[in-house]
């Protein structure tokens, strides 16, 4: 019995592409042909697509089944005699299973994630593009508060993200925060200056209690200059001049 190369495929859940494909990455023997031309797939060659389909459903990678496959068939039959070769080419398979194993078990974590994010979302009614982990934080986060979580999330390690979370679960809901976030443009000064001293004590508190506001350059995975420009940036760039001015001034009283 010899099959065309569409007959192949169908038999095997798959397309003419991809045993094409197979074929140009040398993971598939090219079958003998009939006089015509055509192409005269075997058992041999169906057995051998699925089990490429095998391992890359279990996660091997083209590359990695070729190798394997150069490696000998030793490394598909376990029932076959060790030897020297053979135990070595176990090894080499038993690694990479385990990386893959690694690879799930990562993956897994990473869904799992995201389902909390999903349902933390849906029970609080929070914004999707708060990083995650964030679905839970308390009051109203402007455009620009949700702008600038983002920066952090890319710039903070996991464990100043969590003290992060921590932080705006106390500080989020207060008056003056609150505040701030709904400063418009064009506040004038007086409201301006009434706003920063309000301000200036929660935000002296909240430095004492998390330290790490004032050494971002030393806990980042990134260099201390990218840390002080893309913060710098995202600040001036996410919130408007009657902002920054109140922040600058809760800055100055909080130096006295």
């Amino acid at each position: 019995m010899a099959w065309s190369t569409s007959e192949l495929a169908n038999r095997a859940g798959t397309t003419v592409k991809t045993v094409r494909h197979y074929h140009s990455r040398g993971l598939l023997p090219e079958p003998e042909r009939a006089s015509n031309g055509y192409k005269q797939y075997a058992v041999e060659h169906l057995v051998r697509v699925l089990q490429i389909r095998r391992l890359s459903d279990l996660g091997f990678t083209l590359a990695q089944i070729h190798d394997l496959d150069l490696a000998g068939e030793a490394a598909f039959d376990h029932g076959a005699e060790a030897n020297a070769g053979t135990d070595r080419v176990d090894d080499d398979l038993r690694a990479t299973l385990r990386a893959l194993d690694a690879e799930l078990e990562a993956g897994i974590a990473r869904q799992q994630q995201m389902r909390d994010d999903i349902a933390a979302i849906l029970e609080h009614g929070t914004a999707v593009d708060l990083p995650s982990g964030f679905g839970q934080v308390k009051g109203e986060l402007t455009e620009a508060d949700r702008g600038l979580l983002l920066v952090y999330s890319q710039v903070l390690d996991p464990e100043t993200l969590d003290s992060l979370r921590a932080m705006l679960a106390e500080v989020n809901q207060s008056e003056a925060s609150q505040e701030f976030q709904r400063l418009p443009a064009e506040a004038d000064d007086a409201v301006r200056e009434e706003l920063a001293r309000r301000y200036a004590p929660q935000v002296r508190e909240v430095q004492a209690k998390y330290g790490w506001l004032d050494s971002l350059g030393e806990i980042s995975h990134w260099k201390r200059e990218k840390v002080q420009s893309t913060i710098g940036a995202a600040l001036m760039q996410l919130y408007n001049p009657a902002q920054l001015d109140v922040l600058v001034r809760v800055d100055a009283m909080n130096s006295k």
